[in-house]
């Protein structure tokens, strides 16, 4: 996916992860490429909001990164 900025910040990061999860948990799909490849590399990165910031990078597209900035 990749080429979109986000910005999450370390007080965010507990919002932006709760978000993440609740997404996987209704859609099997989320988010839209390799969703099981992602879920792994979410658990790995859910650590810090740099490493989160890198993983939505990554893996979400526009809409995606749009619908969890305005989540938090």
């Amino acid at each position: 996916m990749g080429s979109r900025k986000i910005s999450i910040k370390e007080s965010e990061l507990s919002q932006a992860c709760d978000y993440i999860r609740s997404q996987f948990a209704a859609h099997s799909w989320w988010p839209c490429e390799q969703p099981g490849e992602a879920k792994r590399e979410f658990n790995l990165m859910q650590g810090s909001a740099t490493a989160l910031n890198v993983w939505c990078e990554k893996w979400l597209n526009v809409q995606q990164c749009q619908k969890l900035e305005k989540s938090i």
